[in-house]
């Protein structure tokens, strides 16, 4: 196995060289490459795992779920162990599981039925895009070579991965909550690694935290690879709350059989810069993804949301909606791809962006891209980028509404679309008193992780 320092040095030269091979329609402006440079990635540290494991908690009012600790890419808890039930051992494949991927290495018929599921680490599973790689846009493009180098090296150069099982059948009877804390005294590359596997029939509500302490400078390039079977269930609420020195890069691949649906719900509160690069592909017939996204930028924060929805069977469906709210000198992008195969027949897509500028030094771009093979689909997309009505505003103040106040609650009123798709009530209310903080100018980063209360507890 090739040492660590010589996988970092031949990616920094990738990334040395990325701005002038990364052109055309689909280059990411918001990349690890771009936004870090060759200099800086080598610079960084790879996290030690600690020796002590770290329990670590948001408070959400309410919330009960089962709770999976995460710290700059490790995994907390017993070795061997099923998180999910403490005095169980993991892997045994009858069970709902949460543990390390080696972990699995107790049970070796288990651990190679799931290796047969997501592949050898460092191997990129390929897909059959026989027909997209013939167009010019993909060509001139290069659509993948940005997020698709930045998934390989979080394989190549793997800390922990976190494994979550769903037998077939199974429903968890409460959420799964995995909080990842990321936090260093020192700059740090950190490259957290999760694998979800539905099997038939299975239902999770999964809730992913990702926080920082607010002054550490932590490049973080996350991968979660999801397999759901016919007929299983995910909502996935995603949440960044992280400081004005982090880097979060995510990157989502899920493949769907029959009649799977996905519930993906990506909310940036915070963080300098921020990329959430997913790709859905839905394999089987009847197979469905709705995708929604909310980011509240100020300062000179920078989000990209980059999207692509591979249709491969026919009556498949896709929604996407993602709202931004910019102020200061904020940026947002938002790359949007839907890709209909030529057998992928009655194919429902639906594409949206929104970006609602505060500031006239705030800026939105947005590409969203339709490619369909297939001819009996209905599929579209639209974008807007606008600002605050004034009608409403003045309607407001002519009742006694303060200007500021107006502003807030009509920001609050375009923002509530994408959170009320929630179904988990404690949560959405949560994030419905973040998000009023974060008008509000409250709200800087998370102040409910261990590391910013005093005692190292939560209220």
């Amino acid at each position: 196995m090739r040492e660590k320092n010589e996988i970092l040095e031949e990616w920094a030269a990738f990334a040395k060289g990325h701005a002038q091979t990364g052109r055309g329609m689909f280059s990411p402006r918001v990349s690890l490459w771009h936004e870090v440079g060759s200099e800086d990635f080598l610079k960084r540290k790879l996290p030690v795992a600690d020796a002590t494991p770290r329990e670590f908690s948001c408070h959400i009012k309410g919330l009960d779920t089962h709770r999976v600790s995460v710290y700059n890419g490790f995994v907390s808890g017993a070795p061997g162990k099923n998180l999910l039930y403490p005095d169980k051992d993991a892997g045994s494949g009858e069970l709902p599981c949460v543990c390390r991927s080696a972990d699995l290495a107790r049970d070796p018929s288990f651990q190679a039925k799931w290796k047969a599921v997501f592949g050898q680490p460092g191997q990129e599973q390929e897909k059959d895009l026989s027909v997209v790689r013939t167009t010019a846009d993909f060509a001139k493009g290069n659509r993948e070579a940005g997020a698709g180098r930045a998934v390989r090296l979080n394989r190549d150069l793997p800390q922990d991965t976190l494994v979550v099982y769903l037998p077939a059948g199974c429903r968890l009877e409460k959420p799964l909550q995995i909080v990842n804390l990321c936090h260093g005294n020192e700059a740090l590359f950190v490259q957290p690694h999760c694998q979800i596997w539905l099997e038939k029939g299975a239902v999770l509500s999964l809730v992913h935290c990702t926080d920082s302490h607010p002054q550490s400078d932590i490049l973080a390039n996350a991968l979660v690879e999801i397999r759901m079977e016919a007929g299983a269930r995910l909502e996935y609420t995603q949440m960044q709350n992280v400081g004005d020195y982090c880097r979060i890069f995510n990157h989502i691949r899920a493949d769907l059989k029959s009649e799977a649906r996905l519930m993906l719900h990506q909310i940036t509160l915070n963080g300098g810069v921020t990329q959430n690069d997913t790709e859905i592909s839905l394999l089987e017939p009847a197979a469905a993804a709705d995708v929604s996204g909310l980011y509240l930028q100020d300062k000179t924060q920078k989000v990209d949301n980059q999207v692509r929805i591979n249709h491969f069977a026919p009556d498949t469906h896709s929604r996407e909606l993602f709202k931004g709210v910019m102020d200061d000198s904020a940026e947002a992008y938002f790359k949007g791809h839907v890709f209909v195969n030529a057998q992928a027949q009655h194919t429902e897509a639906y594409q949206t962006c929104r970006n609602l500028l505060v500031s006239p030094k705030a800026q939105a771009y947005a590409k969203p891209y339709l490619e369909i093979y297939a001819d009996d689909v209905q599929c579209n997309h639209g974008v807007t980028v606008g600002q605050l009505d004034e009608d409403a505003l003045f309607y407001m103040r002519c009742r006694g509404i303060p200007a500021e106040a107006a502003r807030r609650l009509l920001m609050r009123a375009y923002a509530d679309e994408i959170l009320r798709q929630i179904t988990v009530e404690e949560l959405r209310l949560w994030l419905t008193s973040l998000v009023k903080q974060r008008f509000s100018g409250q709200l800087q980063a998370c102040q409910d992780c261990m590391l910013a209360c005093t005692g190292g507890s939560c209220a």
